[in-house]
């Protein structure tokens, strides 16, 4: 069985010649994203850009007071539970398996790639998958909801499935991600120190590098949506004043 897992690490570690594809996706476009990432997040932090209320860079200005979700949750309140329990446990079971995989992989702690990637990665995503496909149906089934839903909550939701399916394509069918792993690390590791080489993840199968290249885009799409409002939390609530909540009945009296 440890032969077969060790099989699994080394299969991909051949190396294929660079092409245009591969330059554009694992050297580019990781810079790309990254300036689109946090500068996109910086900026409407203090501009209130893409609000139609305040369109200049102030550091004032506060933007983060226009970051909305666009709650739908007075619609459909039965449905909303479950699809939005499995979605945010979903994301933070992948997150930590991401996180600890790679560092597994980076220290040859392959048991916890195995452990992390597979099994962890395996149910965050079933849980995000199916949460994302409730949260679609949802937009699409109840009319209140698709009356108030823009392109860009479908535009989410459909990169978010390709994304959580190709992820899950892996660990449950190809069973590639140890391998993609050991690939992967070292490529991370070369953007970050500004010395981008590609070598190691260009060798790495079709479905894995098209998750790779639709979570990228999608990043750099993220501070351009409603999703960006995680970033208000806590930092700016902390000095916001509190908001009276009061029900209709209380007012009459």
């Amino acid at each position: 069985c440890q032969n077969n897992q060790n099989n699994q690490y080394n299969q991909y570690n051949g190396r294929k010649p660079m092409s245009a594809f591969d330059n554009f996706f694992f050297i580019g476009l990781p810079y790309i994203t990254i300036v689109l990432f946090f500068g996109g997040i910086i900026y409407r932090g203090f501009s209130g850009a893409m609000s139609g209320h305040r369109g200049k860079w102030d550091w004032s200005a506060r933007g983060d007071y226009l970051w909305t979700t666009r709650s739908t949750g007075f619609f459909g309140r039965a449905s909303i539970g479950p699809a939005s329990l499995c979605l945010h446990w979903g994301i933070l079971l992948l997150f930590l398996a991401h996180v600890v995989g790679f560092i597994g992989a980076a220290y040859a702690k392959y048991e916890w790639v195995n452990f992390f990637f597979r099994w962890v990665g395996l149910g965050g995503g079933m849980l995000l998958l199916y949460g994302l496909i409730w949260a679609l149906a949802r937009r699409i089934v109840i009319p209140q909801v698709k009356a108030m839903s823009r392109a860009e909550d479908y535009i989410i939701l459909v990169f978010l499935i390709l994304i959580s399916g190709l992820g899950l394509y892996q660990s449950a069918v190809k069973l590639s991600f140890g391998a993609v792993s050991i690939q992967a690390g070292p490529w991370l590791g070369s953007i970050l120190k500004l010395q981008p080489n590609a070598d190691a993840i260009s060798g790495a199968p079709l479905v894995n590098k098209l998750h790779i290249i639709l979570a990228l885009i999608f990043f750099a799409y993220f501070p351009f949506t409603k999703l960006v409002h995680v970033f208000s939390y806590p930092f700016g609530y902390i000095a916001r004043p509190f908001i009276s909540m009061r029900k209709y009945i209380g007012l009459k009296k």
